[in-house]
């Protein structure tokens, strides 16, 4: 990851190993930002980010199990991670959960109980789904193939307290070619205002992928009109 956040232009990084070939997190940033790590593990990043007009809040970065066996475990770390802190809360990541059927399109229903049990989680920790602009599915498995899947696996989440500082908040699919995930962009505010918007991009991609410079390089080239590095 230390030759991606050169690449990038970033200062700062923190990153979980991957077990084999699923899991790992890194977070980026740079020096204009102000936030620190408040705690970590294989599945979950917070940090506290201070916003010098509204306070400060928590960004956890969050990475879910990806075995259905464990989902019950998935659930109930979500509502740890609600305890972990009485700040305004947005979560962003690849979650590997559903909310809904409208979250997937393919040959198979997604089986209710895991929606119910989604939902449930989602609903215990005060938290708001924050609506994807653009393509509604960010996964794709079998691609070009007539038994081709598409989930919304990745996504933003916020509590009340959180979107009451942020009533303007968007969060944008940023379609790519190169991955089976679609990259996230989560914005503060849709304008820049004196350069005070906060933008955290969530990128979920095999780092042992021999394309992985192309990836992130097209990724972050994306809407150049928008100065989604602050």
């Amino acid at each position: 990851m230390e030759n991606i956040r050169v690449m990038l232009k970033f200062d700062a990084c923190l990153s979980i190993d991957v077990e084999g070939r699923s899991g790992g997190l890194s977070v980026m940033w740079r020096g204009n930002t102000k936030c620190r790590i408040m705690n970590y593990s294989r599945h979950f990043i917070n940090l506290i980010v201070e916003d010098g007009d509204k306070g400060e809040w928590r960004l956890t970065c969050y990475y879910g199990y990806p075995e259905r066996s464990r989902r019950r475990q998935a659930w109930d770390l979500l509502r740890e991670l609600r305890d972990m802190s009485t700040l305004p809360w947005c979560i962003i990541g690849d979650f590997n959960d559903l909310l809904s059927q409208d979250d997937k399109q393919g040959r198979h229903l997604h089986p209710n109980w895991l929606c119910v049990g989604f939902r449930s989680a989602v609903s215990d920790c005060d938290l708001t789904d924050i609506h994807l602009d653009g393509y509604p599915f960010t996964w794709i498995k079998s691609r070009g193939t007539p038994d081709v899947i598409e989930e919304r696996l990745d996504r933003a989440l916020a509590n009340t307290e959180w979107l009451m500082l942020y009533p303007e908040v968007r969060l944008r699919n940023l379609l790519t070619s190169h991955s089976d995930h679609s990259p996230i962009l989560l914005q503060s505010s849709p304008v820049i205002r004196n350069g005070n918007t906060y933008s955290f991009r969530f990128e979920n991609i095999w780092l042992k992928e021999e394309d992985i410079g192309e990836v992130v390089e097209d990724s972050w080239k994306e809407d150049r009109e928008l100065d989604i590095t602050n």
